[in-house]
């Protein structure tokens, strides 16, 4: 059987630009308190976009998704992301454990990417999985490709 080299998804800050561009319309439009509350909190998440793109890497190796970050500013070098914020547990899931993988709204137009899995356990003790979304702040078409070629299961939208 052939084997799929590893790769790391490259950073795209598309969804970065165009949260700023939104942020700098609506303060541009909006002149009172609302436009600025308004653009700023826009602006704050392209900044939050800019920062976790710059630092955080998807990699697809032999076995499993993973997130990890970069070392310093302009470092290759990657290390593991630590836990997962949300649900505890490493930021690295086997392939096998897909059921679903999609992009919000849509491939065409990625803000959010999402996937859900069955290998994160539940505290409960119930059926294991997770829903995992995260901002398009990688190349989405890389992350497409990988997730067909690595068998990723996704449910169709016929």
């Amino acid at each position: 059987e052939p084997q799929i080299p590893d790769v790391i998804i490259d950073t795209d800050y598309t969804l970065t630009a165009a949260f700023g561009v939104v942020a700098a319309s609506i303060v541009a439009v909006n002149h009172g308190v609302g436009g600025v509350i308004g653009g700023g909190f826009i602006a704050l998440l392209a900044s939050l976009f800019a920062v976790q793109a710059t630092r955080l890497r998807f990699v697809f190796d032999k076995e499993c998704f993973e997130l990890k970050s970069v070392e310093s500013l302009g470092s290759e070098e990657l290390l593991d992301s630590g836990e997962n914020i949300v649900v505890g547990g490493a930021n690295r899931w086997a392939y096998n454990s897909f059921v679903n993988w999609d992009f919000y709204p849509s491939a065409d137009f990625p803000i959010l990417v999402y996937f859900k899995e069955t290998q994160t356990p539940k505290e409960d003790g119930s059926e294991p999985g997770q829903i995992h979304f995260f901002p398009a702040i990688a190349n989405v078409k890389q992350l497409k490709e990988q997730f067909e070629l690595r068998g990723c299961a996704s449910v169709s939208k016929d």
